[in-house]
């Protein structure tokens, strides 16, 4: 049952599926039971636990310290106009649609590998772009605690269009117009794991850039 306190409706985080108290910090709307190993995101509009899969990326002979969420969304990108000085896109554009740059090129279609925690939107772009284009060896679910997501799936979605832009916005030509489309499949989550680094924490499997660690 929900409680109603001081004009709020307090949900108790219980596993829906096997009743265990759900670890979670202050702004999470991402869950993760380590009893029963289910996933969950916060529905605002039912006020309830959602069910989502979970997956975890492995890191053979690595200490891992924690493993932090990702989303992971299908994504079928179309190009309908780029105008720049240079003569082909890169980055992620160029991984969901190859090394062409004709307007209408496509559908691509591939998977988005977005963080669902709070970081530097430069530390956001780099893990996004970084963990899209790689190949993920994804293991079993864990009995691992997976906190500190922030951000829902409608966030992710567009955290995904702001990687995408970002990656084409750094390329060396001059780009001065871009109209795409991208039409977004199942969403899943991925807990991808870190290592700490003087205080700090750094993703273990590619080692691309060091965050501060998510706080309660």
């Amino acid at each position: 049952m929900t409680a109603p306190a001081a004009g709020y409706e307090l949900v108790p985080l219980d596993c829906p599926t096997c009743g265990a108290a759900v670890a979670a910090r202050g702004e999470d709307v991402v869950y993760y039971c380590t009893a029963c190993r289910n996933g969950y995101s916060f529905d605002p509009e039912g006020r309830s636990l959602s069910p989502v899969e979970v997956a975890f990326v492995t890191a053979p002979n690595v200490a891992v310290d924690s493993y932090l969420p990702f989303w992971t969304l299908r994504g079928r990108v179309k190009l309908h106009e780029r105008k720049a000085s240079g003569a082909s896109f890169s980055g992620l554009m160029s991984f969901f649609l190859g090394d062409g740059d004709a307007p209408g090129l496509g559908p691509g279609e591939g998977t988005f590998v977005v963080p669902a925690f709070h970081c530097r939107l430069g530390a956001l772009t780099t893990l996004t772009r970084a963990y899209t284009l790689s190949s993920l060896e994804l293991g079993e679910r864990l009995g691992e605690r997976l906190l500190g997501g922030r951000y829902g799936v409608d966030d992710a979605r567009k955290l995904a269009h702001y990687a995408l832009i970002a990656s084409e916005v750094g390329k060396p030509d001059t780009l001065r117009h871009l109209r795409y489309e991208i039409a977004f499949g199942e969403a899943r989550l991925l807990g991808v794991p870190f290592v700490r680094d003087g205080g700090r924490l750094t993703d273990a499997v590619l080692q691309t850039t060091t965050i501060d660690e998510p706080r309660s």
